[in-house]
């Protein structure tokens, strides 16, 4: 299989190149990105027969559909402002296509979150006409989150409530960002969905503020409702759902409320002297870009980067021969630990990371009949049991607590 990984030098993308060509049926991945510089240097730090470089501008759409010829999968582990033309160009190739996570592509900016989700769903005929598969949603959250809902949903006769939480609980001397500046804080200052009977319903930024006992060792933790994919894109794809949330908690989050309260990411231009500049700008371009690997390995060394403790969770309601039932399901990673299997990742990188490789490597061995366009929670149940013990196989563990037994 020969694999193009758009962004492959990136925090999550060098996760995938690194993972990707231990896999015997893998027999090229192809660094991409606007910088050939940069994909060039990944190469050479991480060598490998398997591994090389090659310059793709995702803002050049000609350059993208050429690039993406002869491959068996493209990967976008850039953003998702590319899903859609990246997967235009895939179908158009005959390739099929992977992403990590769903939002606003540059070509659907001016309508609903809802209606840009449709859009790429709209693509799905094309892609079985094709024999082909869109994987959408393969990282961590949405991915693993999907992948949790979509287990529980297989094990219920009726799955009703899907909440969402992810926890980060970071300890360093210094300020670390574990994910791109603006995508995150476009997230925390977009008004945040939840579904509920049938209906998109939108709140404000950083409400529903609740005190969640996260399992040890987190505990307790603030968490606010957060703009989010799964809230989107669930109710497409599981039947029966009546209501649907995403929460981000952690001891930074009060922080980031208190940030998004005293307006310093507000996108509304003010006046300073003589300059009109949005406050969003200037809070992005002071805030420290995202980690890359090498920093990570050194920040560790150093003793700057102490631990990192990262939590998905899902809290599911829902029947099954006839009676109420609830649980929990979760999977906790800490720096200490991924860096023993993964030098130079963070346990959100390797989150996300392991989470779309489970998918690509189950593509590789032939294990996912599934066609057209596809989320984590609608593959068939065997594909589901598959990536769970993939991901088992890579050190995320998922675990479940049933609350109510029958």
């Amino acid at each position: 299989m020969r694999i193009l990984v758009l962004g492959g030098y990136g925090a999550v993308g060098n996760v995938i190149c690194r993972e990707l060509v231990k896999h015997p049926n893998v027999d090229e991945v192809v660094c991409a990105g606007r910088s050939l510089e940069k994909a060039e240097a990944f190469v050479e730090r991480y060598r490998d027969e398997k591994l090389s470089a090659m310059k793709v501008d995702l803002f050049d759409v000609e350059e993208l559909r050429n690039a993406v010829k002869g491959f068996d999968v493209a990967i976008n582990a850039v953003d998702y402002r590319f899903n859609l033309r990246v997967m235009k160009a895939c179908v158009n190739a005959g390739v099929n296509y992977q992403d990590l996570a769903f939002g606003w592509s540059y070509e659907t900016m001016k309508l609903t979150r809802v209606e840009a989700y449709k859009k790429q769903l709209e693509l799905d005929e094309a892609f079985k006409e094709k024999g082909l598969i869109a994987l959408m949603n393969t990282g961590e959250d949405p991915g693993i989150s999907n992948l949790m809902a979509g287990y529980a949903a297989d094990h219920m006769d009726h799955l009703y409530e899907v909440r969402i939480k992810d926890c980060d609980i970071i300890k360093s001397k210094e300020p670390i960002s574990l994910w791109s500046p603006k995508l995150l804080w476009i997230d925390m200052v977009t008004k945040p969905l939840i579904y509920e009977d049938g209906v998109y319903k939108a709140l404000e930024p950083f409400s529903g503020e609740e005190i969640y006992n996260f399992p040890e060792p987190l505990g307790p933790q603030p968490c606010y409702h957060h703009a989010h994919e799964e809230v989107v894109t669930m109710p497409f794809h599981l039947k029966d759902l009546r209501y649907v949330d995403f929460k981000m908690g952690g001891p930074a989050m009060p922080f980031a409320k208190a940030v998004y309260d005293y307006g310093l990411v507000s996108t509304t231009p003010v006046r300073v002297g003589d300059v009109e500049v949005a406050p969003f700008e200037v809070f992005i371009a002071v805030s420290p870009p995202t980690i890359r690997p090498h920093e990570v390995e050194e920040k560790i060394e150093k003793g700057i980067l102490e631990e990192e403790i990262a939590c998905i969770l899902v809290d599911v309601k829902g029947e099954r021969k006839g009676r109420d039932v609830e649980a929990t399901y979760y999977s906790i990673l800490k720096l200490t630990d991924v860096n023993k299997l993964m030098k130079g990742t963070t346990a959100t990188s390797y989150f996300v990371g392991m989470g779309a490789v489970a998918f690509t490597e189950l593509l590789a061995e032939n294990r996912l009949k599934s066609r057209g366009t596809v989320s984590p929670e609608t593959l068939k149940r065997e594909e589901k049991e598959a990536a769970i013990r993939k991901l088992e196989e890579k050190g995320v563990v998922i675990e479940k607590i049933e609350h109510t037994t029958i």
